[in-house]
């Protein structure tokens, strides 16, 4: 009895360093169209953004970052130079020298790191919000996976604070096809264009949603 009390005791303590992690943070993500609705069905060389919020829940976490990741691979070119970040209203743009760099591809994980902590750790009920313009380059049920992490440096290593999933389907369009007529490695004015478009769209009214 005394052992089975231990074990139970034990399990119960675990639960409570779980319950305690998952609490600390909240992440959703989507995948949004040109005009800001959440994608259900799309060709291939759409236009789209990958649109991922994190936000702290009642207490501080230090080094916050997401891992990132599609299902299949390949199927979502993510255009990371063109990644914007809101932390808590102000916005920080990927491609600038001083701030950049927040996001980017971590070749050993194979996953796309959004790394906050580059801005800022997080107190409690700060909200960030990552939006990467993307083409789609493939056909079928696409997946976007995010990770809320904590890094802990006295120990090396990252726990999860916070998992969510979005998922859409991408078919095959009739001719003529935009996807065919727009190159996907094309990143000349129209893809350009496009982006901005999109973000200047997306950007300031989906953060409204975090206040």
């Amino acid at each position: 009895m005394k052992k089975i009390a231990t074990m139970l005791l034990l399990m119960v303590t675990f639960g409570m360093v779980f319950a305690g992690a998952a609490s600390a943070g909240d992440v959703n993500t989507t995948v949004l169209d040109e005009n800001g609705n959440p994608v259900v069905v799309t060709n291939p060389g759409d236009n789209v953004a990958v649109e991922v919020n994190a936000s702290a829940k009642g207490t501080a976490v230090t080094d916050p970052w997401v891992a990132v990741n599609v299902t299949p691979n390949s199927t979502l070119q993510l255009q990371a130079n063109k990644a914007v970040m809101w932390f808590n209203g102000v916005m920080y743009k990927n491609d600038d020298p001083v701030f950049g760099g927040f996001f980017f591809w971590w070749q050993q994980g194979q996953e796309w790191v959004w790394d906050i902590g580059q801005i800022s750790d997080m107190d409690a009920n700060d909200n960030a919000q990552l939006i990467v313009p993307a083409i789609v380059s493939g056909v079928g049920k696409i997946t976007v996976n995010a990770n809320f992490m904590e890094f802990y440096p006295s120990e090396a290593r990252s726990i999860i604070l916070d998992s969510d999933s979005y998922s859409f389907l991408s078919v095959p369009c009739p001719p003529p096809c935009r996807g065919a007529t727009v190159p996907m490695q094309t990143t000349g004015s129209p893809l350009a264009v496009a982006a901005l478009g999109l973000l200047s769209i997306i950007g300031g009214t989906v953060y409204g949603k975090l206040r």
